[in-house]
């Protein structure tokens, strides 16, 4: 049965509270309490990891950023290091963000690494590896505690990772499903299977059950939101604000 009160991923860091996908607001989401993090990452022009949601710097760049436009695709490494993103935060790699993504007392939070452009599987695989090791190491022994989960709307990425790094938990995403969704959460192994809020369905609570994968709901930035997300029941929720929504979580009294 899926619990009445679901553990928090703090979107982006804790993105309602800093400048998102920075190192500052993945280290507020910890400090915050979050249970998971996700971030999302794009590749630079040269093959490097890039933490930018857009797939251009247009959105979140601030205006005295040295460089303020651009596809992330035709940028090196180089150029995007110089960006400013607000509050004169730079663009992290994802090793930083990792490097971030740990308690006061040494312990991980876990990072659901969002593959944006479906080129960086083979980086993101690359730096996991770097830090982690591969399916022989301690750190992938458990799934439910691994330190990183492999996160896209796209098949063929999870596809790439579950034939040459299947100890890498995943999980698919979607705005709303369908048999065929459900289907390739079954085909490509999924731990986890994501369902934007709005569409989200009693079904598709009872189908993850079904399959023994945790549910998770995006994005809840709103009090009706985050209602209609606690009312379905899901395992994890992803918030932009996890200190507002640490506080309805615990104070909602099930229907």
């Amino acid at each position: 049965m899926t619990p009445t009160q679901p553990a928090l991923v703090g979107h982006r860091g804790a993105a309602a509270l800093d400048p998102e996908n920075t190192v500052r607001s993945f280290r507020r989401g910890v400090a915050e309490g979050s249970t998971l993090l996700e971030c999302d990452v794009h590749l630079s022009a040269d093959g490097q990891d890039v933490i930018l949601h857009d797939a251009t710097l247009d959105r979140t760049v601030q205006a005295d950023s040295p460089l303020r436009t651009g596809a992330v695709a035709d940028l090196t490494r180089a150029q995007l290091d110089r960006v400013l993103v607000g509050e004169d935060e730079h663009i992290p790699t994802l090793a930083q963000v990792l490097e971030a993504a740990v308690r006061e007392d040494g312990t991980r939070v876990p990072l659901l690494v969002e593959i944006k452009a479906p080129g960086a599987v083979e980086r993101v695989l690359e730096v996991l590896a770097e830090e982690f090791g591969d399916g022989g190491a301690e750190a992938w022994t458990d799934p439910s505690a691994a330190p990183a989960v492999l996160l896209s709307f796209h098949q063929e990425p999870l596809r790439h990772a579950q034939q040459v790094a299947p100890w890498i938990p995943r999980m698919l995403t979607t705005t709303a499903t369908s048999p065929e969704w459900w289907q390739a959460c079954r085909d490509l192994g999924v731990v986890h299977a994501g369902v934007r809020i709005a569409d989200a369905r009693q079904a598709d609570v009872e189908r993850a059950a079904e399959l023994g994968v945790a549910l998770n709901l995006w994005t809840a930035r709103t009090e009706e939101e985050l209602e209609r997300a606690l009312e379905l029941g899901c395992d994890t929720l992803t918030v932009d604000d996890p200190v507002w929504a640490a506080a309805r979580v615990a104070g909602h009294v099930p229907a």
